[in-house]
């Protein structure tokens, strides 16, 4: 009998030492558990993320659309990037812009370096801008904007231009209808050929 005594205590002490023992490990972990989730929320709001900056690169993008009277156009480049801080913006490296796509004369632009704003369609193009019209006039300047909802073009730096009917000249340009009215402005020079 006083073996069994001899367990029971042993045992019962066993039983003693874990109703401590556990609750207080228990209580431990809880409070370590606390006062991490309390850090880290310290942290964070005192420290702030770094936003990390990821550029969005295209290669050989294509963008298409459709003026409003209906000509569909197609800009590409060698590659794009969209700007971090306005999204609506791209930054194209050589691009080329075609008008009129699927007409047997489609007009057709490039230049080094380009901007196709998403919000107003508009494309600026810059360093070396070359258009041809398809028919066999052929411009040349170093900036110029198009607006793709309505196929004007615009720039204001010198413009050389020639074609079958001669050749012109001029300090700032702007094409409408469709190529139909090209208006020159500023010094404008002009040799025109008999036909």
């Amino acid at each position: 009998m006083s073996a069994d005594l001899a367990r029971w205590r042993r045992r019962s002490r066993r039983v003693l030492a874990a109703r401590i023992i556990l609750p207080a490990a228990i209580a431990g972990l809880l409070l370590i558990v606390a006062s991490q989730v309390g850090w880290r929320t310290y942290m964070a709001a005192t420290h702030p993320p770094t936003e990390a900056k990821t550029e969005i690169r295209l290669i050989t993008p294509r963008f298409y659309g459709q003026s409003t009277d209906g000509r569909s156009f197609m800009i590409t480049a060698r590659s794009a990037i969209r700007d971090d801080n306005d999204p609506r913006r791209i930054i194209l490296d050589e691009p080329a812009l075609t008008l009129d796509l699927g007409s047997p004369t489609p007009t057709r632009m490039t230049a080094k370096h380009g901007v196709y704003r998403q919000d107003n369609f508009g494309l600026s193009l810059k360093d070396d801008v070359r258009l041809d019209d398809g028919a066999g006039y052929r411009f040349a300047s170093a900036e110029s904007f198009l607006d793709t909802k309505t196929g004007d073009v615009t720039g204001e730096t010198i413009m050389n231009g020639e074609g079958p009917s001669g050749q012109v000249q001029s300090n700032a340009y702007s094409v409408y209808d469709k190529g139909d009215r090209v208006i020159f402005r500023g010094g404008v020079r002009a040799r025109f050929e008999r036909q």
